[in-house]
């Protein structure tokens, strides 16, 4: 059984089935990503470990088991396949880093942007009782969330508000406004794995929104993916062929990419000025190097982090 479960965990990525995301349909790469960090969360290494506990209990296993032994064995069988995982663990430490930096500074809004199964309105709320939370995707992927809520909460929290959006066709300056958001008030936005996924034009609106409606020093995290992955060029960049074949395989393929500079200037011309641009060297050393100085993985090099500051 076990020789098995492995088998089918290290297979899951490469086997995507063809063809776009069903409509009405929940966004199965959230699904993935939900399950690593329910993994991540898991670690015998406390310094490895991320905090998201709440990950296994939004979502049913999709690509690996919640089981880190049998799960840490498929990645170890194919360590390119499950590249994301070791990903996806330093970006969820990250920024939950980042939301507390935030939290002690000032912010009293968080948007999350893409949210899916993101758990930080409800890990975070009572260390940080007076931040309002914004939750933000396509409307099947919030319906998903917010039945996941739901049945593991009991009810839909007061300091959250859901807002259902398909950023390539509305804009922030509508939605959230409408959801009680305050232009007024310090914030701190959430990117996560999504501006790779939508068209130029609708990660400037998204930028362009943090830079207008939001007071200097509010503050966004987010990654994005290096200009040769959408380009096709692939030379030098570990699993990234083979991520890039399996999410447009699942209806969600990879559409945008910057250089650093290019990432840099982007942000800019929003009103946002980089203060980090976090590589994989930086975030193998932050957060995926044990204090005994092992590394506990390979993470991919065309995925970077940014910091960010409304000026």
């Amino acid at each position: 059984m076990r020789a098995r479960l492995l088998a089918a965990a290290a297979a899951a990525l490469c086997i995507a089935p063809a063809g776009a995301v069903p409509e009405g349909a929940a966004s199965v790469t959230a699904a993935a990503v939900c399950d690593f960090r329910a993994v991540g969360a898991l670690h015998p290494d406390k310094g490895l470990r991320n905090k998201d506990t709440l990950a296994a209990k939004l979502c049913s296993p999709r690509i690996l088991p919640h089981d880190y032994a049998i799960a840490r064995g498929a990645i170890d069988l194919d360590p390119e396949g499950y590249s994301g995982y070791f990903f996806v663990n330093a970006r969820t430490r990250h920024i939950d880093e980042q939301l507390e930096r935030a939290a002690k500074d000032g912010a009293r809004q968080v948007v999350v942007l893409g949210a899916g199964f993101d758990s930080r309105a409800y890990r975070f709320h009572r260390r940080y009782p007076k931040l309002r939370f914004f939750e933000v995707d396509f409307p099947a992927t919030s319906s998903a969330k917010q039945a996941a809520v739901k049945r593991v909460l009991g009810r839909l929290p007061a300091h959250v508000r859901y807002v259902p959006i398909d950023f390539d066709k509305q804009t922030l300056e509508t939605a959230l406004p409408a959801a009680s958001y305050d232009p007024r008030q310090r914030s701190f936005f959430i990117i996560e794995g999504v501006l790779m996924y939508v068209n130029e034009a609708g990660n400037r609106a998204t930028l362009d929104f943090i830079g207008k409606h939001s007071p200097a020093g509010s503050r966004a995290v987010y990654d994005y993916v290096l200009r040769a992955v959408i380009d096709g060029k692939f030379d030098g960049l570990f699993a990234a062929y083979r991520t890039a074949k399996a999410v447009a395989g699942l209806g969600e393929p990879f559409v945008t990419g910057w250089t650093p500079s290019e990432a840099a200037d982007f942000a800019r011309a929003s009103g946002l000025e980089v203060e980090n641009d976090l590589d994989s060297a930086e975030l193998t050393r932050r957060y995926l190097t044990s204090s005994s100085g092992k590394v506990d993985g390979r993470t991919t090099n065309w995925q970077r982090i940014i910091d960010a500051t409304v000026r």
